[in-house]
């Protein structure tokens, strides 16, 4: 190695997408730099649905009218707020996501994500064997529960798109449901099978795994904030953090909801808005899930783990630091309860973290243009387990030069230009 570096690559965030790009530089033989302040899958990384979705290829509100959204914003215990103060700051961003979801946009952002998530589960296996972690994702497929019939049309409906993408989905009745997951009550009217799918049984000891493996292999993870990005003279790049400053031959931002801070400095755009999601981890629920559940009238997921089950979803938009409104937790677990009447909540947590949420709900992954050595994967919104392990294949064969085999102009961060 050039001595002139402290390392050759660099990533900022050790979050699962930083941690699942440094294990595939390892595997590539490839020693890395991860900066991170918290340490490994510490924020949303930790706290997220455990659920990876291959069928989640369109925008969250892609089959909700404007007045259901309008709806569910002035609903204080819905699925999706806004606190007063932080709308005129999120306004631009509405507007953008919006614009999104008009059709052609939509499908044109559809077939991109299916092209991304195609093998997102498959890819993980070369990952999982390297950091002995495979015991960690279960694919036994996820089902979506319709509490009401026009839920069950619309979730039918979308289910047809997904599989024109090649996705496998499968309509079920309550009765099938219930044998694929007997603690189900009986009030629903149907549900969508998805036999791609898979869960992680916990997504933040999966974290401490990974990094483990890219430290035993060279790497290393040093709790650094990363402040500030700049070209180096003679080359590469100089990131200064909390403690010192680095310099790289490349480096790669990582950095969930804050990679913003490192590239708006160097002129680039990046819209990106706190999407702030709850879970309520259940230490002792009484019953045992499958596979995730979905439970699409309520927009949130439940999902047994190592730990006890995990109630997650529900979408807040406020500052990045604002204080945790813990009801929203709570708010679940009210709702779970209607479909597990058995539930049982005793020494339940609440958790929050920040999501780093863009527009068209497609990641921002490529080499930045104009800067050499500069490269991003970021703004997964609430699919960054899914999309992980993808997104590290594809960022290895950038970094190698090699040729990317899907195509990624639609994950370009200049499509914000």
């Amino acid at each position: 190695m050039d001595t002139s570096f402290d390392t050759q690559t660099l990533i900022i965030g050790a979050g699962i997408i930083g941690l699942t790009i440094a294990v595939d530089q390892h595997l590539r033989g490839q020693t890395v730099v991860l900066l991170d302040p918290d340490g490994p899958s510490s924020r949303a990384s930790y706290g997220n649905a455990g659920y990876l979705s291959p069928a989640s290829i369109f925008p969250p509100a892609s089959y909700v009218s404007a007045t259901g959204l309008l709806r569910m914003l002035v609903q204080p215990s819905g699925p999706l707020v806004i606190r007063p103060g932080h709308l005129p700051n999120l306004l631009p961003w509405l507007l953008r996501m919006l614009r999104a979801n008009q059709p052609h946009q939509r499908q044109a952002g559809a077939k991109a994500m299916a092209a991304l998530h195609r093998n997102v589960v498959a890819d993980y296996a070369p990952l999982l064997r390297a950091a002995e972690a495979e015991e960690f994702i279960d694919a036994q497929g996820a089902l979506a529960i319709c509490a009401s019939p026009a839920m069950l049309g619309t979730y039918r409906r979308k289910a047809r798109e997904q599989q024109a993408h090649g996705f496998a989905c499968e309509t079920v009745s309550p009765d099938r449901a219930r044998e694929l997951e007997p603690v189900l009550g009986d009030t629903f009217a149907g549900g969508i099978y998805f036999a791609d799918a898979a869960r992680c049984v916990d997504p933040g000891e999966l974290g401490v795994r990974l990094a483990a493996c890219v430290t035993k292999g060279g790497g290393q993870l040093v709790r650094h904030a990363a402040t500030r990005l700049r070209p180096a003279p003679g080359g590469g790049w100089l990131v200064d953090s909390t403690e010192r400053t680095w310099r790289a031959r490349r480096v790669i931002v990582a950095a969930g909801r804050w990679s913003d801070r490192l590239l708006t400095p160097l002129g680039y755009r990046v819209p990106l808005a706190s999407e702030r999601g709850y879970h309520l981890m259940l230490p002792t629920p009484g019953v045992s899930l499958n596979r995730p559940i979905i439970f699409a009238d309520g927009f949130f997921t439940a999902t047994t783990m190592r730990r006890g089950m995990r109630l997650a979803g529900t979408a807040e938009f406020a500052d990045a630091d604002a204080p945790m409104d813990a009801k929203r937790a709570w708010i679940l677990y009210e709702q779970a309860r209607q479909h597990l009447p058995e539930l049982d909540a005793s020494g339940a947590v609440p958790w929050m973290g920040v999501r780093p949420a863009l527009p068209d709900a497609r990641p921002a992954l490529g080499q930045a243009r104009g800067h050499e050595g500069l490269y991003y994967c970021f703004g997964n919104h609430y699919q960054g387990m899914t999309q992980a392990a993808t997104c590290a294949r594809l960022m290895g064969k950038l970094l190698a030069g090699e040729t990317p085999d899907i195509d990624l102009a639609p994950f370009d961060l200049n499509r914000f230009q």
